[in-house]
């Protein structure tokens, strides 16, 4: 691996560890010490429920400083390490996991199953519910006489257009049962119900986040967002003499018009003979065309690679799209790494990448090249990170 490309994943690795639950609890009960107390109390018998891509994190952290009683998770497929699974029956927890990003069957049977469960605590209990994004098809109950073959139908082709999370959240809540602040509907008036949520929507509106099954509430509380992610990854790049350019923490364009920016950027950068850096933060979307398989961020990669390859000169350089929850569109990759060879490669390996690019099909070609971003699930959600380096100019 190039030097230029360790450092970018270092950068987007150092991105999502300030987005750990277990880096925005501590900071958040250092602000808030009188809540932490109020949740400690041993009067009322504290139950969790964890909704959303980084549900488990979320509740390993919360527990880590206040006694839990009982907890439901119900996370995305893979996003429980196996080893907890396994020892499920000897603990507090009950672990679920579900489709994403339209949901099924699963889905609805286990909201149904937690949505029984919260319906029996009382005046004696206190209920904490932890956000995430990914919530909105991880837990679904939906209207009566609406199938779930119809919420399917209708979310696949309103993400095929590549919509907003805001217009497709605002579909969602037309269907549900637990949406929109009325899982809190479902529950006992006397049932004292606080929530924690992370972040993934461009302004942090809590009717967006997991499609606001608790919201409005007055016990409602945003732990952060891509802005600490953004604020780390520029401090370290300075540190490492980069100079650094952010363009924006609240970027909602297409991957097309994004990978044209990164191109205009690029030629702006390369006029300074030092180590120069992009970032760009947000949610970007993305139009799926023809039968291909990959996400935005892989898309807005390859977009980019095709983009500079016209453009020869003797600096280095690496471009990285990712999404901080380690999974870009219905693949196991985050997103896409790119340099001045990769397009190269594609060609070599016998790939037409506009022909791919027409197609949707990011994810095959830049696996095969060693180009996607492969980091697991991590843990976390608040958006897409892009960053381009570029390397001082070679004497």
């Amino acid at each position: 691996m190039s030097s230029l490309r360790s450092e970018i994943q270092n950068l987007f690795q150092l991105g999502i560890s300030a987005a750990n639950p277990f880096h925005f609890f501590p900071e958040f009960w250092n602000k808030n010490p009188e809540l932490l107390q109020k949740l400690k109390d041993p009067n009322k018998n504290l139950y969790v429920f964890a909704l959303g891509k980084a549900a488990y994190s979320m509740a390993m952290a919360f527990h880590s400083d206040i006694k839990v009683k009982e907890g439901w998770i119900l996370t995305k497929y893979g996003h429980i390490p196996e080893k907890e699974k396994a020892k499920e029956s000897s603990t507090i927890w009950h672990f679920r996991e579900s489709a994403h990003p339209v949901p099924d069957a699963n889905s609805i049977q286990y909201a149904i199953e937690i949505v029984k469960e919260l319906k029996t605590l009382g005046e004696s209990d206190r209920l904490v519910v932890l956000l995430s994004g990914g919530g909105s098809s991880l837990f679904e109950i939906p209207m009566e006489g609406v199938t779930l073959e119809e919420l399917r139908e209708i979310q696949f082709s309103l993400l095929k257009k590549g919509i907003s999370i805001q217009e497709l959240n605002s579909e969602r809540k037309k269907y549900s049962q637990v949406k929109a602040g009325k899982l809190l509907n479902l529950l006992n008036e006397n049932l004292e119900v606080f929530t924690f949520a992370i972040s993934d929507v461009l302004g942090d509106d809590p009717n967006l986040i997991a499609s606001g099954p608790t919201y409005p509430s007055p016990n409602y509380f945003l732990l952060g967002n891509l802005t600490n992610s953004i604020e780390k990854i520029l401090y370290e790049a300075k540190s490492n003499d980069y100079s650094t350019k952010c363009l924006s923490f609240t970027w909602a364009e297409s991957s097309e018009n994004t990978s044209v920016l990164i191109e205009k950027e690029f030629l702006k950068a390369i006029e300074n003979p030092g180590k120069q850096m992009v970032l760009l933060g947000g949610e970007l979307v993305c139009p799926v065309n023809g039968n291909g398989k990959g996400g935005r961020n892989m898309e807005t990669a390859l977009r980019v690679s095709i983009l500079l390859e016209k453009y020869k000169t003797n600096r280095c350089w690496v471009f990285l799209s990712g999404g901080t929850d380690g999974t870009d569109g219905p693949t196991d990759s985050a997103g896409g790494v790119v340099d001045q060879d990769s397009y190269f490669m594609m060609i070599q390996k016998g790939w037409d990448p506009l022909k791919e690019l027409s197609n949707s099909n990011s994810y095959p070609i830049l696996k095969d090249i060693g180009s996607t971003l492969d980091t697991g699930p991590t843990g976390t959600n608040v958006n897409d990170i892009l960053i381009l380096l570029i390397g001082e100019t070679e004497t």
